[in-house]
């Protein structure tokens, strides 16, 4: 039997969305879907696009209990629409992704191939994403120290020994790998790396989840920005989001290549995110410690920036609201 679900998407933010992945969560009675049925989506238009489901909870007969449902969405600024999502006999996908999102986990580095981009992970040593390659040009310098642990004392930790690294989702439209190691001192830490197609940005979503976190002052995030065409040109911005989360991003440039990183939960009553550039490239951005996740994009870009007060790194950090209503 064929059935279906209404998912509404709204943009709030100001931002034109073209193919922008955004992920839904939707519930399933039981024995009503099980993991490989067919599926398919079709946008406010009416038209097909590709979608990727992926299995959060089942239940006791193996069908999909929970299921995350990751969509492009495509909206003017402040605008709606209604995807309808089909599954079950007579929900055969026709459209197919042009430039899926593809992890190789086999070797050293993991390697999340965007389309032209092509971000590399490493486990021994983790730092988050070690290099990004874009059209054959390197944005990093390899070897930054990723998420550093400041404690109260003066003391930085970086990450020692080697991450475990698992691929939770693989495309086509959303990859997810999830790390898990250690700092000196009984610290541990899980970081979330999520990849999309064809777009050149990630998120990074890195959280210290043992030891005795009283005594961290914060974690510094690093990287090292391979812009070598000229003096750097830095653009700083922050605004709230529509859901009244607090955003900040950073915009660097050569004039030739350009790096928009963007923070969520910028500041809080606690303090704020703040971003540091050098000359020679070297990025940090400063999170006051708090508990929860230090989320943080990092958009490459082989041009220079248009307008800095509505650059991409402002809408990546800004998703559309999707929902899914009951039919």
């Amino acid at each position: 039997m064929l059935m279906q679900r209404t998912i509404k998407v709204v943009e709030r933010d100001g931002f034109l969305r073209r193919s922008f992945p955004c992920t839904t969560v939707a519930e399933f009675g039981r024995g009503l879907f099980r993991p490989g049925d067919p599926s398919r989506l079709f946008d406010p238009a009416g038209k097909e696009q590709p979608v990727q489901v992926d299995v959060v909870r089942t239940w006791e007969d193996g069908s999909v209990r929970t299921a995350a449902i990751t969509l492009p969405v495509t909206l003017p600024a402040r605008g709606e629409g209604a995807c309808r999502f089909e599954y079950g006999d007579g929900a055969t996908p026709a459209a197919r992704l042009r430039n899926p999102v593809v992890v190789r986990a086999s070797g050293e580095p993991i390697e999340a191939q965007q389309g032209p981009v092509t971000c590399r992970v490493r486990r021994q040593g983790f730092n988050l994403v070690d290099q990004v390659v874009f059209n054959d040009r390197a944005f990093l310098r390899p070897g930054s120290r990723g998420a550093v642990l400041v404690l109260k004392d003066g003391q930085e930790l970086s990450p020692e020994g080697e991450a475990r690294v698992t691929v939770e989702t693989q495309g086509p439209w959303s990859a997810r790998l999830r790390a898990e190691g250690a700092y000196p001192g009984g610290y541990g830490f899980v970081t979330a790396l999520t990849f999309v197609s064809g777009k050149s940005w990630f998120l990074a979503e890195h959280e210290v989840v043992s030891g005795d976190v009283a005594q961290v002052a914060s974690v510094v995030v690093e990287a090292d920005f391979n812009l070598p065409a000229g003096p750097l040109s830095t653009a700083f911005g922050a605004r709230r989001r529509a859901d009244g989360n607090s955003t900040s991003w950073v915009v660097v440039t050569d004039g030739v290549l350009t790096v928009d990183a963007a923070t969520v939960g910028a500041w809080s009553e606690t303090g704020s995110v703040r971003h540091e550039v050098g000359p020679d490239g070297r990025f940090r951005a400063i999170f006051p410690f708090e508990a929860r996740p230090c989320a943080i994009y990092f958009h490459y870009l082989l041009c220079p920036p248009d307008d800095v007060n509505n650059t991409p790194a402002a809408a990546m950090a800004a998703d559309p609201e999707c929902r899914v209503i009951l039919m």
